[in-house]
């Protein structure tokens, strides 16, 4: 008799504990908790795969792996929470050698931009601090406009979603680019109590740019881009992101003799992880 009752009573305080230890119903706010002098920086490895036909004939195909150390100091905060923000990517990876094509050279590439944002993740203003091209300016600032997440300003519990959707407008018509969120669950992550968000939808980005007035490229990419974030809801941080982008990239290219149009598909798989937060550098 009393071996029952210990076992029932066991049984309970085992299910009250699950139930106190479940955080299925809980609800939080996303939001972005900037203080000036924070320093926050992420390891990112980026694994891809691209291919490029013309007349449905393979005429490149290139992998790649890129490590990225991105770093991002909150240099000003203003009263309604929104923070001036200086982020510097150093990218390391190996590409083939131009005078040797059968030798892999190490190359590395810098890009620092000053970013506005407010609390909820939108992007307000982008500028770019380091000298980019013109096809990295306009791309880079159409993934940020379509590809970000801004979250939603009452709280979230898992199985809540929101949508976001952007006007494209294309040469010859206008799309709509649309992602998806949905919460997942409630997790620890890396010492972090995080809000898991995941992520379906499409980025759509024109391409145009012109060299020195004897090239023109135009065209536009589709991207198909899936993931999930790990949002640590009390620091107000990202802690962890995957991602996977399939891009479908159609081109025409153009010169004073010749002109012609070519695809570039390209999957890429990302990882974007927390290493260092401080709250000055």
């Amino acid at each position: 008799m009393f071996s029952k009752i210990t076992a029932i009573l066991t049984t309970s305080l085992l299910i009250i504990v699950l139930s106190n230890c479940s955080q299925g119903d809980k609800a939080v706010t996303l939001k972005y908790k900037y203080t000036k002098g924070q320093y926050l920086a992420y390891e990112q490895i980026s694994k891809r795969h691209a291919k490029v036909t013309e007349a449905d004939s393979m005429v490149k195909e290139e992998a790649m792996t890129m490590k990225a150390s991105i770093s991002q100091e909150v240099r000003e905060l203003f009263d309604d929470g929104t923070a001036y923000i200086i982020e510097r990517d150093v990218w390391e990876y190996e590409q083939a050698s131009e005078k040797d094509s059968t030798k892999m050279e190490k190359r590395e590439k810098v890009r620092e931009l000053g970013l506005t944002v407010r609390p909820d993740g939108k992007i307000l203003d982008i500028k770019f601090l380091t000298e980019e091209n013109q096809i990295a300016v306009s791309y880079i600032k159409n993934y940020y406009e379509q590809g970000m997440p801004i979250f939603p300003s009452g709280e979230v519990s898992p199985g809540d979603s929101w949508t976001q959707t952007t006007t494209v407008v294309l040469p010859n018509e206008t799309m709509e680019a649309s992602t998806t969120y949905k919460v997942k669950a409630m997790v620890r992550e890396a010492g972090y109590d995080c809000v898991v968000i995941e992520s379906d939808g499409t980025v759509i980005i024109p391409i145009e740019s012109t060299f020195d007035d004897t090239l023109t490229i135009t065209g536009v990419d589709r991207t198909r881009s899936t993931g999930k974030l790990y949002f640590a809801y009390k620091e107000g941080l990202v802690v962890l992101q995957r991602e996977r982008w399939v891009i479908d990239g159609r081109r025409h290219r153009k010169t004073p003799n010749k002109e012609n149009d070519y695809n570039v598909s390209v999957e890429i798989d990302v990882e974007f992880a927390l290493t260092e937060r401080s709250k000055t550098q």
